[in-house]
């Protein structure tokens, strides 16, 4: 199997082993909210009154970015970089006082994220404050290179969604006009299903099904856009958005909760949306461990088994261990009760009505002592607990619900660092050490109830790699920066590789080093892995070494002549209607027909080494706030498709569309030091 197979299959399996990960597997609690607090109402923050818009609005210059803290929020405005822009009401004038906010991108750690949304944990926005008198904002980032998504808050109007968007050392790049569209109406009423009366003071909360940015909710709208009804039972929202269905759930005090899924809306009309709910009814229990003490702080979930019972709610247990659902729909539930240390337990069947006992196993224990290559004992390190497979030695894979931690001196007693809370199964431990190698233990399989069992580890000093770095003239190449990497071979700078990156186990050990004058270099106390090798110089193109593999202690491996093309710089402007533009991220990469250039029948070392480096090349940026771009990595010759889309395009359609208006042909000559190429998209 090629090596583009091998990672194209990897990847599928992990897309597949991650999804049913996700579907099955629980989560450690979080620090619970108080108890049987199954409802949180979010109270609604009125928009800000708006000022009279002045009539000829001038935009508020980067030396006033101040004055957007002053109007409420956290915008750290003096961050060296960051984002700005100006808001505009349908009808052109500026929005005042309108909500702008920057939220972490779900891509960032889209595993970080998703586990904190299965616990409930809120991230605060990065930055948050409300527009000015001319509708202008500024909003800072503390951390260049950061991937953020841009929200835009209105109470009158739907959201604004600008993402991702990547602010780098320095930029402050322009965002332009936003323009708030008019919402759709929709209104209704809330009555009893029993009497149909009105029901008073229910909350309604109305959430767009457009699941583009729904990973990373909008603070505040955790649930969706509120409304608190009158006393006739009446809501009207005048924000729903223009395009796609949405959800509305309704809670209310003394009744089951009651969710409309998928409702279409109408453009050309009033929506009008009467909702019947149920009196709601309880399920209650008591979670207690095996030895019969009662276990404060376990969530349980509780999810309906049949069409009559469309509802998922939760609740945490109190300080007694008792727990109590009160606004369930009549009929079967699911339960599913998860605590840090505890093995998940799930209840196949609770009836409402029922009183509910829930007994949960302590999680494994293991003894451990760790020893230095000579023998002698090490107290302080860091823990990863990896699966093991029986069937594949060689192989491991992540275990998301049990979080690496750092072990020191007092984490010991009587020699030995107890490793609580490891579920049921087979497993090895990853320690990390800075006079070592990153150190796989040997396997050994945790049992509910049983004995913590005894495990001594013997850190290595891994295996080194070696090998030469020269130029297109065959000279050594001094100062080139070699690293250490995941052998990934072609997939190595994909999108779709760095996507999953963080779900697959690093056995490698990640390490740079400089070549001397001779070219030569050497990266020592490598682990037992699969590498490749990256190599990087500001004079040449990047240059890789792929499928080296260490197994032995004390294994030196030769990774041979790596020659370094020499390529060339590529820079331009991207502009919207011939404005300058940031945010634009252009896109090199080989064209898979085509003018290409080709080596001759017997192609010299030289014009193998440029050929593999062209055809393994792929790069990309985003232009700065005034429109400039320069490529991070020298280009080898050859012939490219180039392309340029909106990084914040409202939708993956658009961005295509950007990108198929804006393709061009570059070629790059052997020799040639830079290369200029501009774009101006249209504007939307």
């Amino acid at each position: 199997m090629s090596n583009v197979a091998k990672i194209a299959a990897l990847l599928l399996l992990i897309a597949v082993a991650g999804a049913l990960y996700f579907l099955n597997s629980g989560t450690a609690a979080p620090t619970p909210p108080p108890a049987n607090s199954s409802q949180v109402i979010t109270p609604v923050a009125p928009e800000p009154t708006r000022p009279k818009a002045v009539e000829a609005p001038q935009r508020v210059a980067q030396t006033d970015r101040v004055t957007a803290d002053e109007n409420g929020g956290n915008a750290h405005a003096d961050a060296p970089q960051g984002v700005k822009g100006r808001v505009l009401l349908p009808n052109g004038q500026p929005a005042v006082g309108i909500q702008v906010m920057l939220l972490e991108n779900a891509m960032s750690n889209a595993i970080d994220m998703f586990l904190k949304n299965q616990t409930g944990q809120i991230s605060p926005p990065l930055a948050t404050s409300v527009t000015v008198e001319d509708g202008s904002f500024a909003l800072g980032v503390l951390r260049a290179g950061q991937n953020v998504d841009l929200r835009v808050v209105s109470d009158s109007h739907p959201e604004i969604v600008r993402a991702p968007l990547k602010i780098a050392s320095g930029d402050w790049p322009d965002l332009g006009d936003l323009t708030l569209e008019s919402g759709l109406i929709v209104q209704g009423r809330v009555v009893d299903a029993t009497n149909k009366s009105p029901v008073a003071n229910a909350s309604v909360y109305l959430k767009s099904t457009n699941r583009s940015h729904s990973m990373v909710a909008t603070p505040g709208r955790e649930k969706g856009i509120l409304m608190v009804i009158d006393a006739s039972g009446s809501f009207r929202f005048e924000n729903a958005p223009r395009i796609g269905s949405v959800n509305i759930k309704v809670e209310a005090e003394g009744y089951a909760v009651t969710n409309m899924l998928g409702q279409q809306i109408r453009v050309d009309s009033v929506n009008q949306m009467n909702i019947e709910i149920e009196p709601g009814r309880s399920i209650t229990g008591v979670v207690i461990d095996d030895q019969g003490q009662r276990i404060r702080g376990v969530k349980i979930v509780a999810s309906g088994l049949s069409s009559k019972t469309p509802q998922t709610a939760q609740v945490y247990s109190d300080d007694q261990g008792e727990f109590e659902f009160t606004a369930l729909r009549s009929g079967p539930y699911g339960l599913k009760a998860s605590a840090s240390n505890f093995t998940d337990v799930s209840v196949p069947l609770a009836i409402t009505g029922e009183d509910i006992k829930v007994v949960m196993a302590k999680r494994g224990s293991v003894k451990l002592r760790v020893l230095s290559s000579k023998g002698r004992e090490i107290k302080n390190y860091r823990l990863s607990l990896k699966r093991s497979f029986p069937n594949n030695p060689t192989s491991i894979g992540n275990v998301f619900d049990f979080p690496d931690r750092s072990i020191s001196p007092r984490n010991y007693k009587r020699g030995w660092a107890m490793i609580d809370g490891l579920p049921s199964g087979t497993f090895c431990f990853q320690l990390t050490e800075r006079t070592h190698a990153k150190t796989l233990s040997e396997a050994f399989t945790v049992t509910q109830g049983a004995e913590p069992i005894e495990i001594t580890v013997n850190l290595t000093n891994g295996g080194q790699i070696i090998g030469k770095v020269i130029d297109d003239r065959g000279q050594p190449v001094a100062g080139a920066t070699v690293s250490s990497d995941m052998n990934s071979g072609l997939a190595a700078d994909t999108g779709l590789f760095e996507m999953f990156r963080s779900m697959i186990p690093e056995k490698h050990t990640a390490r740079s080093v400089k070549t001397n004058k001779q070219g030569e270099f050497r990266i020592g106390q490598l682990s037992f892995a699969d590498y490749m090798i990256r190599v990087s110089h500001d004079r040449f193109c990047q240059g890789t070494k792929i499928d080296i593999s260490l197994q032995q202690e004390g294994e030196v491996v030769d990774a041979g002549v790596i020659q370094l093309a020499r390529g060339t710089l590529v820079e331009g402007t991207t502009t919207i209607d011939g404005n300058p533009a940031g945010q634009v991220k252009v896109v090199i990469s080989c064209p898979s027909t085509g003018n290409q250039t080709q080596p001759t029948n017997q192609p010299s070392s030289t014009e193998a080494a440029t050929e593999a480096a062209r055809r393994l090349f792929s790069a990309k940026v985003l232009s700065d706030g005034d429109g400039r771009f320069i490529m991070l990595r020298r280009v080898p010759p050859g012939t490219y498709k180039v392309t340029a889309a909106r990084a914040s395009a409202d939708s993956p359609f658009m961005a295509l569309l950007d990108m198929k208006q804006s393709e061009q042909e570059l070629i790059i000559a052997p020799g040639q030091e830079r290369a200029v190429i501009n774009f101006n998209l249209n504007s939307r």
